[in-house]
């Protein structure tokens, strides 16, 4: 899993758009019916759809879910509470007291701005990037993590070469 470009950003959408699962379901991006494409959400029903692909930057007090089998991107400032759940790959963004729950299939990618806790007791490869200064805690690791030279922290897989 590879840390990736956002997609999608020529489509104007309203400075807030509170996004649930349902009013997902009738927004795309460009012309591909599978892309949801990037919204912005507040509060706790910031879910992606059960399938397609999915780009969501919180606003504040955020709790982030990607259940489905699409890939999903996230971003959020400090107290983040996200979750991947799914079997799709899950690309995380945090800021400070962040956590991150990787118990699906997909695997995580997670890149910490400040202090985090990334729990990875699921099935896919985790991937935690930490800021230099930072304090990452990986847990709940079914293998042993490893520390690879760059301070990138694994669990499931081995660094990346």
């Amino acid at each position: 899993m590879h840390r990736k470009e956002r997609s999608c950003g020529s489509r104007e959408w309203p400075a807030v758009l509170v996004v649930t699962g349902w009013m997902l379901a009738g927004l795309g991006c460009d012309d591909d019916p599978d892309s949801y494409g990037d919204f912005e959400c507040s509060g706790s029903s910031c879910v992606c759809p059960g399938t397609g692909d999915c780009t969501i930057r919180c606003l504040d007090a955020c709790d982030l879910q990607c259940a489905g089998s699409g890939a999903c991107d996230f971003e959020c400032p400090a107290g983040c509470l996200a979750a991947c759940t799914g079997s799709g790959p899950c690309v995380v963004t945090v800021g400070d007291e962040s956590t991150v729950d990787c118990t699906g299939s997909g695997g995580c990618d997670v890149a910490c701005a400040a202090d985090c806790t990334v729990s990875c007791p699921g099935s896919g490869d985790c991937y935690v990037h930490c800021t230099d200064g930072a304090t990452c805690e990986l847990t709940n690791c079914s293998s042993d993590v490893v520390v690879c030279p760059d301070g990138l922290q694994v669990c499931g897989a081995p660094c990346p070469s």
